[in-house]
């Protein structure tokens, strides 16, 4: 282990694409932990705040290069020297170019690339392939933010005294007061936050809403989120779907008006490494429909209907459950979801966290460089 005086270098490249989970998770922990980080980078690039605009583009390029030459040359990915800083990686595939040292952390969001290759194109699955062999080998500490990625990673690696479970906290950003309805937006509706495109199945459950018949019965279904692979399926879906109102970024106040308002909340999502958007609809009132026995289970609790997210009228007879669900089954659902997100505090996920990077002696306090302001008022969901 390092010297006890070390401060932590914050490795939080996956802000220069990625403002999902992954980046709420990433800028609490840094704007908890400010006295336990000497630094923020970016690739190699030390920073003040996350990059934007071309200077995101430039520095994430040159990581790929990296990254790719390090792939086609196995001796250039090699265990990281013991006696430098230790690391935070806020996504595993940053041990491509920092390497892996026992004094390490690394945060796992999921195992996808290795559990569900179909989502996923064969380059990144070989990527990620290597970088979960490498941490593997290196003994460094993993901080998993779901027992089910723990498990899905102890399945395919082994288990380690080493690994621990921090769940994230819920954002504060959609706790507050709505300033306005969505304009396009109108009458009872069901929601559906959450990138669109294959992982998250949304084309399918598109059409489940369509079997079900309650667009008849006055009610609408609302999906939004930014778009990733298979998204122009999901946009065909909803063109040919009467009732189905897709929506790209929605501000946080708007957000919190989705969720305040839908009668409630869909996601029969085939691939997740926690869930947000789930423990915020909770966290908002709602009933959520979630993928049967998965990590939105594992969110959710046992307030929740559980679906089959590869059987449309399964999804459909959930959707017709959520419209029609009478009050005291709301109410009593309503009390099992509130216990469950109780979990998901940021005292806890503050605490925990201090307890994983604090080293036995005390740390005088330095101003954090690089600690990330949140980004503008857009947001995508993991």
């Amino acid at each position: 282990m390092p010297a006890q005086a070390d401060r932590w270098t914050v490795d939080f490249s996956c802000a220069l694409h990625n403002r999902t989970g992954k980046f709420f998770i990433g800028r609490d922990l840094i704007a908890d932990q400010t006295d336990l980080i000497d630094t923020v980078q970016y690739w190699r690039v030390p920073l003040r705040q996350p990059p934007a605009g071309i200077t995101a583009k430039v520095i994430g390029r040159l990581m790929a290069i990296e990254h790719k030459m390090r792939l086609r040359l196995p001796s250039a990915l090699k265990a990281a020297s013991t006696q430098r800083t230790p690391i935070l990686h806020t996504d595993p595939f940053s041990v491509l170019h920092r390497g892996a040292a026992p004094c390490d952390v690394v945060i796992c969001h999921d195992v996808g690339p290795l559990t569900h290759t179909d989502l996923f194109a064969p380059q990144v699955t070989e990527l990620y392939r290597r970088v979960y062999e490498l941490i593997a080998a290196s003994g460094c500490r993993v901080a998993f933010v779901s027992e089910a990625s723990r498990a899905a990673f102890a399945a395919m690696f082994g288990t380690s005294s080493h690994h621990v479970l921090i769940y994230p906290p819920l954002r504060s950003e959609v706790a507050r007061p709505a300033a306005s309805a969505v304009p396009q937006v109108s009458g009872p509706f069901l929601l559906t936050v959450g990138s669109l495109g294959r992982r998250k199945n949304q084309a399918l459950s598109i059409g489940a809403f369509a079997r079900s018949g309650l667009a008849a019965r006055g009610f609408s279904y609302v999906l939004t989120g930014s778009r990733e692979p298979g998204w122009e399926q999901v946009l065909a879906a909803a063109e040919q779907t009467p009732g189905v109102v897709l929506l790209d970024y929605v501000t946080d106040e708007a957000l919190a008006w989705l969720y305040g308002n839908a009668a409630g909340f869909v996601l029969a999502s085939r691939l997740e490494g926690f869930g947000i958007p789930v423990a915020e609809a909770i966290a908002a009132g709602l009933v959520p429909a979630v993928t049967a026995n998965s990590v939105l289970t594992e969110v959710a609790g046992e307030g929740a209907l559980a679906i089959d997210p590869d059987n449309a009228d399964s999804i459909a007879e959930a959707m017709q459950h959520l419209a029609m669900m009478g009050e005291e089954e709301r109410t009593r659902r309503a009390v099992l979801l509130s216990q469950s997100v109780r979990r998901f505090t940021r005292d806890r996920f503050r605490a925990a966290w201090r307890a994983l990077l604090q080293p036995a002696g005390a740390i005088a306090h330095t101003p954090v460089s690089g600690a990330p302001a949140r980004p503008n008022n857009q947001h995508e969901w993991a």
